[in-house]
């Protein structure tokens, strides 16, 4: 989940990564990329307008909507999801709030809840035009996809979760733990500089290797989109307003398709996507384990893309 704890008093933790019916939506540019039509929107919802970019072909009705992860990342490093879009398939990634091209709102706890997160992707899924879409969550944008999901069940199609944040704040708490030891581990072996000062881009960066399979792996610049960066005040200040959450019994009330995909390399599994499984107990779950691959599908993209395309289309009841 990209997490780094600081104590805070009365014991309890701000977990901060180390890097988640539209009113109107507004058309501001249009583009061809690799023979994919891009649409770049801005969707208003009532404390926020959130930008957003549509791949292929809205008039498709087949839509996916990306949800990254963080809190608090912007959603340039999901553009290779764009690889998926086609005349058969629109796939929609926004910057979440106040956050990157997305406007900002007031910093306080009460506006970073997973109920404000939920609230704006179904203004996001509004302004597809369409009325039920598969939905993407990596991280812990996997927490919002699901949330959304008990909120609208009968919005979704399907959800593909790729290394998706644990059901629990308990759960949280030992994916930091292990991620923790990972860097330390890293820093003794020397792959990872240790004179380096949290919060500076550096320190994130560093962060990152500590979720990879291989942590010499870096983004290619080939890559569309970039790597991640964070804002960490958005990041904290979602933290303290999920803090606590379980979302176990109401995950076992979604009955939707699910593909959980998860990388062999991720400090976080087993246990995170298994502890996701296990709650999505009336699903219709497959699984799959990309080897030679951590937090992020960048490291294995063939393998990942090859997954999800073909669940993407397979034939679902609405």
């Amino acid at each position: 989940m990209l997490l780094i704890a600081q104590e805070v008093k009365h014991g309890a933790f701000v977990l901060v990564s180390a890097f988640c019916i539209c009113l109107a939506v507004i058309l501001v540019s249009a583009c061809e990329t690799n023979q994919r039509s891009v649409k770049e929107l801005s969707v208003q919802a009532p404390d926020v307008t959130l930008f957003a970019r549509a791949a292929g072909h809205l008039e498709s009705g087949n839509v996916l909507i990306a949800v990254n992860g963080g809190p608090g990342l912007s959603s340039d490093y999901m553009l290779s999801l764009e690889r998926l879009a086609g005349t058969e398939l629109a796939v929609i990634t926004y910057d979440q709030r106040g956050v990157s091209r997305s406007t900002d709102v007031r910093r306080i706890p009460d506006n970073f809840t997973l109920k404000k997160y939920v609230e704006d992707l179904e203004y996001v899924r509004a302004a597809s035009g369409v009325e039920t879409v598969h939905l993407l969550g990596h991280s812990w944008g996997g927490l919002v996809a699901l949330s959304y999901a008990v909120t609208h069940p009968e919005r979704v199609r399907s959800i593909v979760l790729v290394s998706c944040g644990p059901p629990t704040w308990d759960g949280i708490r030992t994916c930091f733990g292990k991620i923790q030891q990972r860097f330390v581990e890293l820093q003794a072996s020397g792959l990872v500089p240790r004179d380096l000062t949290p919060g500076t881009k550096e320190f994130g960066e560093a962060i990152l290797a500590a979720y990879f399979s291989d942590p010499t792996f870096w983004f290619s610049s080939d890559d569309e989109g970039s790597a991640p960066v964070q804002d960490q005040q958005v990041n904290q200040l979602t933290w303290t307003a999920v803090q606590g959450y379980d979302l176990t019994s109401e995950l076992s009330r979604l009955e939707h398709r699910v593909l959980v995909i998860r990388g062999e390399g991720d400090p976080c599994e087993p246990s995170m996507s298994q502890s996701v499984e296990e709650a999505l107990s009336s699903a219709k779950i497959r699984s799959v384990v990309l080897k030679d691959c951590g937090h992020f599908w960048h490291e294995c993209a063939e393998k990942f893309f090859a997954a999800v395309r073909p669940f993407l289309y397979e034939p679902t009841s609405d």
